[in-house]
């Protein structure tokens, strides 16, 4: 048996998380990350988006490169 069971309903899943597998930290933690893909849902973000994404991502990483990486 697995730690995890989906059942479907008609208007709804429910998901039969094992206490003994996981506790009460991790269950909160999921709970958040399913809050923010469903706030995430609600927007309607063109691909731009994902460029702005990386162009933030690749700005940060120029400017802490060395933090990281001894050259």
């Amino acid at each position: 048996m697995t730690g995890i069971q989906l059942n479907t309903q008609k208007d709804k899943y429910l998901i039969s998380i094992d206490k003994s597998m996981f506790d009460k930290a991790w269950l909160l933690k999921l709970l958040e990350s399913l809050r923010v893909e469903e706030l995430a849902h609600k927007f309607d973000f063109d691909e731009s988006i994902e460029t702005l994404g990386e162009d933030i991502k690749a700005d940060w990483w120029a400017k802490n490169k060395s933090r990281f990486i001894n050259e």
